[in-house]
């Protein structure tokens, strides 16, 4: 977000670490007449746009639209963010919530909001007790003196938890900026902010929490011994740095869990982000049999496969015309194009089997309805060429 950017209180689906030109955001309504398709109906979550996929004896539908899902307890929650303006004519504060909706009751609940930002203007307000606020319509100046943003990412969904990264910016009148970044697992199902052993269990959560400390000393040695100029610029940065067991988020490669520890970093000039540590794999905990459905069950090179009885789901990562070119393969291996989204893959929510009851498909029908009407034009300003497609940042 540049210092003159303001928004208010707009409502827009999350944005995740992977993002796409907005040209393929928009609504996508496509039809194949194919009809010795199989039989197939599921979401496809890509990036930050959601696709409904429906195979049949009319042929192959595909529905995009802009919005993250997540399913959980047998029901769909739609992810959205909400930012929090309190700016004043010569001062920007924008930090944002982020929010849970159940697609058939509509209840929203929220389950992050930023404090930060929110602090920061609370004290400016007290400062400048002369300072007028700003209508929601009215934009701050180009140039305001102090500003202080915040910004949430989606990491991945697994199951039920979250991973997200929060990320804020802030700078005043003597010109030094400041930045920190952290990231953070979320229940789901409660809206709360978890721990590693919430997510693992007391005794594996301990384990990994070792393994975890072992490799941050470990990354940072390697820094410090590296001689290369730009080493030796990180090495003068890992004051910055502290491992936190609480910054972590879930990962999954090749459909197996891992944890991926984040040491966050904050500070002046170019700090604030965070120093990665390999992930560490961990023994699966009950609740990642159900969760471990949505992802491939097998990969190949650039590609990945979602085995569903008699067919098989395809996501081809090396097309020119999309970064992801989907198909359904039959029994007899005979492969029927679905189309290309826009963003690699992250997980498949089957429909067919169990179908979907009637009140969970109309709630997903009203919500691909309403999606298309959000207002993406924040997130359009901060997209990554299509070209661009990082599979290892995808889960």
């Amino acid at each position: 977000m540049t210092p003159s950017t303001r928004s208010s209180n707009r409502r827009s689906a999350i944005r995740p670490r992977v993002t796409v030109a907005a040209g393929l955001l928009a609504l996508l309504v496509a039809c194949r007449s194919d009809n010795s398709a199989p039989a197939a109906e599921f979401i496809v979550a890509a990036g930050d746009s959601t696709y409904w996929v429906k195979s049949d004896g009319s042929g192959i539908k595909l529905r995009g639209s802009p919005m993250v899902l997540a399913w959980i307890d047998g029901r769909f929650r739609e992810l959205y963010v909400v930012d929090d303006d309190r700016s004043y004519e010569d001062a920007l504060f924008v930090g944002q919530r982020l929010y849970e909706r159940d697609l058939v009751t509509g209840d929203s609940t929220e389950i992050f909001r930023d404090t930060l930002v929110a602090t920061l203007a609370e004290s400016y307000a007290r400062a400048h007790p002369d300072a007028r606020r700003l209508a929601p319509d009215e934009e701050a100046g180009e140039e305001p003196a102090t500003t202080a943003t915040a910004d949430v990412s989606v990491l991945g969904v697994h199951g039920p938890f979250l991973s997200m990264e929060y990320h804020a910016d802030t700078s005043g009148a003597s010109d030094d900026s400041w930045h920190m970044t952290r990231h953070v697992v979320i229940d789901l199902r409660t809206g709360k902010q978890v721990s590693l052993a919430d997510v693992l269990g007391s005794s594996e959560a301990s384990t990994v929490l070792t393994r975890a400390r072992k490799l941050y000393q470990e990354t940072v040695d390697s820094i410090r011994r590296d001689r290369r100029t730009s080493a030796q610029r990180a090495a003068r940065s890992l004051g910055r740095f502290r491992f936190d067991p609480s910054s972590f988020s879930l990962t999954a490669p090749n459909g197996t869990l891992m944890i991926a520890f984040s040491a966050p970093g904050q500070g002046i000039g170019g700090e604030g982000f965070t120093m990665p540590i390999r992930p560490v794999p961990v023994a699966e905990p009950a609740w990642w049999t159900e969760a471990g459905v949505a992802l491939p069950t097998s990969t190949g090179e650039r590609e990945e496969h979602w085995a569903r009885g008699a067919y098989m789901v395809k996501a081809m990562y090396d097309t020119s015309s999309h970064p992801v070119r989907l198909a359904l393969v039959d029994s007899l291996r005979r492969e029927f194009t679905i189309g290309g989204v826009a963003a690699p893959v992250h997980r498949i929510y089957w429909l067919d089997r169990p179908a979907l009851d009637r009140a969970q498909r109309s709630a997903l029908t009203r919500a691909f309805d309403e999606a298309a009407l959000y207002d993406d034009a924040a997130r359009a300003e901060r997209e990554q060429p299509p070209a661009i497609v990082r599979l290892a940042m995808r889960r």
